[in-house]
């Protein structure tokens, strides 16, 4: 079986599994690499101050040093996700949001000059009901993300609605704008018709490694990478799926002929190797 790649997860060791359990069972399942994803400061039983920002970003870089530990490579991303821009704006003006939103991109901007994180993420739209006021500060954030990336070089993981082709076109007009490394720009937890319109205008992307939306992706060019977008909340287990889950539907769609090894190579560890910058298994 080729080595399997998760290019978008999240690890809780406060509240969840945390890379010390995920870490092992994911190499056990084949499983070579791992982007590992912050979560918002309440995830792990803080406040959403600025200090406790940087905190969260610690624990990111502690998790993604526990994958490497077990024997994974691991890039890690930290960054100000659309639903944190909702959550703050229950007890804080507009412009405090934005503020708080830029600040973090500040705080990301530090580790990425000192060589600490790998990547900004999530940040993006809202992909569920909100108000225009938050639609356009997490805009206005995720065009901040994309000027932080390019000059870091990093990857960026977007955080968008599935909005198919509309999607697609609105983000290479940002990459274009931004004059962002379009390589290394993620659409995030893309499916059907936003994969297929983001991997035809020539859009990195991730779709979750589940049995139907990878039923719909093999039939693509292998232009996108698989995710598990494991959100590691006991609370809702195994959502989006396991890491290790999801190397499981990969040997099924190769043993049921859907596809071959030499597709699963280049969209396990081709597309990682030129996204994240990591020498291959």
């Amino acid at each position: 079986m080729v080595p399997v790649a998760d290019a978008h997860t999240h690890s809780n060791p406060v509240k969840g599994l945390g890379m010390e359990k995920i870490a092992p069972k994911f190499k056990e399942a084949g499983g070579w690499f791992l982007a590992v994803v912050g979560l918002s400061p309440w995830h792990y039983g803080m406040e959403g101050t600025l200090e406790n920002y940087e905190r969260a970003l610690k624990v990111v870089l502690a998790e993604a040093e526990r994958a490497r530990e077990a024997g994974l490579k691991a890039s890690a991303l930290f960054g100000f996700h659309p639903a944190d821009v909702d959550k703050l704006l229950g007890s804080m003006s507009p412009e405090e949001v934005l503020s708080r939103g830029l600040e973090v991109l500040k705080i990301v901007e530090k580790y990425l000059a000192k060589g600490d994180l790998d990547g900004v993420g999530e940040v993006g739209r809202q992909h569920y009901k909100t108000t225009p006021v938050a639609v356009v500060i997490s805009e206005m954030i995720m065009n901040r993300a994309l000027e932080v990336a390019r000059d870091y070089g990093a990857v960026v993981h977007l955080h968008l609605e599935q909005g198919g082709r509309i999607t697609a076109l609105d983000i290479k007009d940002r990459i274009n704008r931004t004059n962002a490394n379009k390589e290394k720009v993620v659409v995030h937890h893309a499916r059907g018709k936003s994969l297929e319109a983001a991997v035809e205008e020539g859009l990195v992307a991730t779709v979750p490694g589940v049995k139907g939306s990878l039923e719909r992706a093999v039939k693509l060019e292998p232009l996108y990478m698989i995710e598990s977008d494991h959100i590691d909340d006991p609370k809702r287990p195994g959502v989006v799926v396991y890491p290790w889950e999801m190397a499981r539907v990969q040997r099924e769609l190769l043993e049921e002929g859907l596809v071959d090894e030499d597709y699963l190579w280049k969209i396990n560890v081709e597309n990682i190797k030129r996204t994240y910058g990591v020498e291959g298994p």
